[in-house]
């Protein structure tokens, strides 16, 4: 039975070991997990940016047709006036508030994917930090063992 006792120590450092080696791999899975959730947001963020720009696109549609009835019914040609100027300055506008939507989709998915990004490297740290403490942990348990062998 003295063998136990001596041995105790040594099995005491595999499971700190063991269980520091699942905490670093469990960090990492949610690190994993954290960063695809953020790929998808930022998948969905541009699509969504996508759909809103075309809405922009369809409504601005809609305005230059209401210009160019309103022009008509007023007598005015398509040709002269400023009826061209109105029907300029409305795509102007209309292209510029489209962009503006593209571009905030965008920015906002170049946020979800700095996130991503972050995820993965404190996942893969999370990893390291555990191998670390599992080695800390072997040797503190050896070093422990032969303190009480002497």
């Amino acid at each position: 039975m003295p063998w136990f006792a001596a041995a105790i120590p040594y099995i005491a450092a595999g499971v700190a070991a063991y269980g520091a080696i699942q905490q670093g791999q469990a960090a990492k899975a949610a690190a994993k997990f954290n960063s695809t959730i953020a790929d998808q947001n930022a998948t969905l963020a541009r699509q969504e940016a996508i759909v809103a720009a075309d809405q922009e696109r369809r409504e601005n549609y809609i305005r230059l047709g209401a210009i160019r009835a309103a022009q008509g019914k007023s007598g005015g040609t398509a040709e002269s006036g400023s009826v061209l100027d109105v029907i300029g300055d409305t795509v102007a506008q209309g292209e510029l508030a489209k962009q503006r939507i593209i571009y905030a989709g965008e920015i906002k998915a170049q946020g979800y994917q700095n996130t991503s990004t972050l995820d993965t490297m404190q996942g893969a740290q999370a990893e390291k930090a555990g191998y670390l403490r599992a080695g800390t942990e072997l040797l503190g348990g050896y070093s422990q063992a032969r303190i009480k062998r002497t």
